[in-house]
């Protein structure tokens, strides 16, 4: 089982950073969450710290956990932690994603999310 970490960043605007993927893999080209997969030496807290240090260039404050969930994909099975999250410091940049976005709460349905993100999406979307 592969451990990963997902941030709910949300701006001023309360507006929720979400990341387009590149080619390959099961979720070639699809939206997520930023973050990525926990190190054996790391909590799921610091991971997500650390890959948004790594992927988007910002230093966040990881603020609560709001929801595991697992999912099973054909080559893998994934346990997700989903935590509200700020950024403190920087601006995100875009450089193993397609795309980075700010997406109002309510748009976030207008977006082709991978399948383990997408039970979440739902929930945020509709405000809660």
């Amino acid at each position: 089982m592969i451990l990963v970490s997902a941030g709910i960043l949300r701006n001023a605007a309360e507006e929720i950073l979400i990341c387009q993927r590149g080619a390959g893999g099961n979720c070639a080209f699809l939206w997520e969450f930023p973050g990525g997969k926990q190190e054996s030496d790391e909590s799921a807290a610091a991971c997500l710290v650390r890959e948004c240090r790594e992927e988007l260039g910002v230093e966040i404050e990881v603020l609560e956990l709001l929801e595991q969930s697992s999912y099973d994909y054909p080559d893998n099975k994934i346990a997700f932690s989903f935590f509200a999250a700020q950024i403190i410091s920087g601006t995100p940049q875009k450089s193993v994603h397609q795309q980075i976005l700010w997406v109002s709460p309510c748009d976030l349905g207008n977006y082709e999310f991978c399948p383990a993100d997408r039970e979440i999406v739902a929930r945020l979307a509709s405000g809660k």
